[in-house]
């Protein structure tokens, strides 16, 4: 799986009214011979400001993080923004069984294998 820099603006709606931050998640990505497994690092985020998309063999990633509290704020280190990140999806992954968990800030994606992907051990029989 590779990555791919992609302008969120050309991936998002035409129009923005509000100007934020838009930063790339930190992402981890494994490979066993079930999955692709991606570990992204969204913190803040609630499950209904997130959304991920698959067309056209590319994963994209996309984030809001709000805050909202009561009182004037003294430092914003980590206030709103916006989270976009885009992955470019090897062939051979199954779109229909990806699935995809928030907790505690960290999302966690699964895109399974296809069957004719994964490795197979093929038995040797005695003649």
């Amino acid at each position: 799986m590779t990555t791919q820099t992609v302008n969120p603006r050309d991936t998002q709606r035409a129009e923005r009214t509000q100007q934020r931050p838009t930063v790339a998640p930190l992402v981890d990505i494994y490979e066993n011979a079930d999955e692709i497994l991606l570990l992204a690092d969204i913190p803040g985020v609630e499950r209904e400001n997130l959304s991920i998309d698959m067309a056209d063999g590319q994963l994209t990633l996309s984030a809001r993080r709000n805050r909202n509290t009561e009182g004037t704020a003294l430092a914003l280190e980590a206030g709103s923004r916006d989270f976009f990140r885009a992955f470019l999806v090897p062939e051979g992954i199954d779109p229909e069984r990806i699935t995809a968990e928030l907790n505690q800030g960290v999302l966690r994606v699964r895109l399974p294998k296809s069957a004719a992907r994964k490795p197979r051990r093929i038995e040797v029989k005695a003649s």
